[in-house]
């Protein structure tokens, strides 16, 4: 056999191959394509039904607005009733600042009869005075050994160590 019958039996088998895969694309293309056609329609009919339910939303919310606007309507205060409030308000006030000021000078006249017994008790000696009474203490007696002994060469050097640190 020569290469180049070998070669195009390969260009063949390859080109079969290719229109099989080309075919296969084309169904998949379609598969693809009825899909999203499928999605498109379930979208649309999702948004539709979607928009429905705002606008029955939005038909509510019209009709809470204009309950709202009747009771605000009903709700707004008219100026002999805000006058007459806020002279109870101001009422109420005076009663409490005079109680303030009822309080403070209860406190006040406790704190000059508390200032009072300091300076009466200050004038007062605090205590009797502290006498001195020491008791006499017993010194440890001193046991000291071997002091009128010959001093040896150890006892001249530490002597002498001891005189030039002091």
């Amino acid at each position: 056999m020569n290469a180049t019958t070998i070669l195009n039996e390969i260009l063949q088998k390859l080109s079969v191959l290719t229109k099989e895969d080309e075919l296969s694309q084309e169904e998949v293309v379609e598969a693809v394509s009825e899909a999203t056609q499928e999605v498109q329609e379930e979208v649309q009919e999702t948004v539709q039904e979607e928009l429905a339910e705002t606008e029955e939303v939005e038909a509510a919310s019209d009709e809470v607005e204009a309950v709202e606007e009747a009771e605000l309507k009903e709700g707004y205060v008219s100026e002999e009733k805000y006058m007459a409030d806020m002279s109870a308000m101001k009422a109420e006030i005076d009663a409490i600042k005079k109680m303030i000021d009822e309080e403070m000078g209860y406190m006040k006249k406790e704190k000059e009869a508390l200032s009072e017994q300091v300076k009466e008790l200050s004038k007062e000696p605090a205590a009797e005075p502290i006498k001195h009474s020491p008791e006499e203490e017993s010194k440890p007696s001193l046991n000291l050994y071997a002091q009128s002994r010959t001093a040896t060469t150890a006892d001249r050097v530490l002597q002498r160590i001891s005189n030039i640190k002091k």
